[in-house]
């Protein structure tokens, strides 16, 4: 890694310790500036202000979610000991990575007024719909959750309880904890895994 690309990276670790200490709406470039030790105008010449900044820091976080998915959203391990409710449990607890602050900065990018930000959450927040559409489609063709709902209407079902679960908890001050939610039992409910079709005993050969 050159001095560059390394001084980007602190940049953008230093605006997540940051968004984390203070919230995303705290992150300034002055402030990022006086942690990392040098001017604000020497910051400009990495990134052209803060959305950029907040831009680089929404990419970093949901690429190691979405790293993670790849190794935890596996139909073919469910009958290898990881059924679904525990590769899911296990993937929405990554979202508490920083205090949530991977949906923190999604919900401040969709929110702004900064369109190159809005289309940066917009293609994450599509990305990731696509990856776990996958996941309930293959789920699905593997007979291994019902068919109803479908996995459109699961997706919309799961990012709805991911998105309200945490904004509910924002606002009323709950600590935020997706696994334990009411929801999350909720969508696990619409997962049932179908019964196995009851096998006919063998004819008795001796009649």
């Amino acid at each position: 890694m050159n001095d560059h690309a390394a001084r980007e990276e602190a940049i953008v670790t230093t605006a997540l310790d940051l968004a984390e200490d203070r919230g995303v709406a705290g992150v300034t470039t002055a402030g990022l500036a006086r942690r990392l030790g040098f001017t604000e105008a020497a910051l400009y010449r990495y990134f052209p202000g803060k959305a950029a900044i907040i831009g680089a820091a929404l990419q970093n976080v949901s690429e190691r979610l979405f790293a993670t998915m790849l190794l935890e959203l596996m139909p073919e391990a469910v009958d290898q000991g990881q059924p679904v409710p525990f590769q899911l449990e296990r993937h929405v607890e990554r979202f508490m990575f920083r205090g949530g602050l991977l949906l923190e900065l999604l919900l401040y990018a969709a929110g702004g007024r900064e369109k190159e930000l809005q289309r940066t959450a917009a293609e994450i927040l599509r990305e990731y719909a696509n990856r776990v559409h996958a996941y309930f489609m293959q789920l699905r063709e593997l007979h291994l959750i019902d068919a109803a709902p479908d996995p459109p209407e699961l997706t919309r079902l799961w990012i709805c309880h991911l998105l309200g679960g945490f904004v509910r908890c924002r606002l009323s001050g709950e600590r935020w904890k997706p696994a334990q939610q009411d929801g999350f039992q909720a969508f696990l409910g619409q997962l049932k895994r179908p019964a196995p079709l009851p096998v006919s005993p063998a004819p008795d050969p001796a009649r």
